[in-house]
C-alpha cells in the first residue's frame, strides 16, 4: 500500500481556565491525592515544539491514571479498530492544568501507548504483574481505501514496525527516554540514519519526533503477530 504520511499537530482542541494545580488537588470537598494535570513545560532551551511534546506526554500520563478503564478498552483493540471518536472522548480538561492543547487523535493515541510501554517496563523491572492488554500488531492487515485516516495510521505503524525490527534496542531507548529529553534526542539521532531503509520507492513521509515516538511506542507495546501461530494477547 502506497500512502503519503503527512501529519500536523492539530485537530482536537481542549482548554482549561484553571490555575496551576498542586500535586494534591481538592476533590469532593477534601484533600485527596489525584493525578497531576498536564502543564506547559518551562525551562531554558526548550522550543515550543518540545513544550508541546512534554505537555502531550503529561496529558497521556494523567489520562491513563484518571481514565484507566477507557484506556484499557482501547489497548484491548486491534490496531485497525481504534477510531477517532473513542480517542476524542478521552480528551477533556480534567487532565489539563491551564491553557489549551490542540492535537489530532493520532497524537493522543501514540502518547497513550508510549505511557503504557513505559509503565509496563517499569512494572517488569519491579517484578510486578502487568494486567493491561496488548493485542499484537498485524502489519499486513487490509484497510479500506476510502478510509484515509486508517490507511495513514496503519502505514505509519507498519513503518514503525520495520524500524523496531531493524534496531529494537534503539527504538526502545527512544520511547523509554523522557519525552524531549537529551537522552531521548540522543537515541533519535542514532535511529535517524536507519529510517530510510524502511521506506519503499516513491514513499514520502513527513514525521515529527512526537509522531514517530508514538508509533514506535504502540508497536513496542503491542509486539507483532507471530509469523506462524495465531495472534493472541501478549503472554505475561
Amino acid at each position: 500500500m502506497k500512502v503519503s504520511l503527512m501529519v500536523a499537530m492539530l485537530g482536537l482542541s481542549i482548554g482549561s481556565p484553571a490555575v496551576a494545580q498542586k500535586q494534591t488537588e481538592m476533590d469532593t470537598g477534601s484533600n485527596i491525592p489525584i493525578p497531576r494535570r498536564a502543564r506547559i513545560a518551562e525551562g531554558a532551551g526548550l522550543s515550543d515544539i518540545d513544550r508541546g511534546r512534554i505537555a502531550m506526554a503529561e496529558f497521556a500520563r494523567c489520562t491513563v491514571d484518571r481514565q484507566s478503564a477507557r484506556v484499557t478498552g482501547i489497548a484491548a483493540r486491534p490496531a485497525d479498530k481504534i477510531d477517532g471518536p473513542s480517542l476524542a472522548r478521552l480528551a477533556d480538561d480534567e487532565c489539563l492544568s491551564s491553557g489549551e492543547l490542540r492535537f489530532k487523535p493520532l497524537l493522543l493515541r501514540g502518547a497513550l501507548f508510549v505511557e503504557l510501554y513505559r509503565r509496563r517496563n517499569d512494572a517488569r523491572a519491579r517484578k510486578v504483574a502487568w494486567q493491561m492488554p496488548a493485542v499484537p500488531f498485524d502489519p499486513v492487515v487490509k484497510t479500506d481505501p476510502a478510509d484515509a485516516t486508517l490507511s495513514v495510521q496503519m502505514a505509519l505503524l507498519a513503518f514503525a514496525q520495520c524500524v523496531v525490527t531493524r534496531d529494537p534496542a534503539t527504538a526502545s531507548a527512544v520511547v523509554m527516554g523522557p519525552t524531549a529529553s537529551k537522552t531521548q534526542n540522543a537515541a533519535f539521532a542514532v535511529l535517524a540514519p536507519k529510517l530510510g531503509s524502511c521506506l519503499y520507492d516513491g514513499q514520502k513521509i513527513t514525521l515529527s519526533k512526537l509522531i514517530l515516538e508514538g508509533a514506535l511506542g504502540e508497536v513496542l507495546y503491542r509486539g507483532t503477530v507471530p509469523s506462524v501461530t495465531t495472534a493472541s494477547q501478549e503472554t505475561r
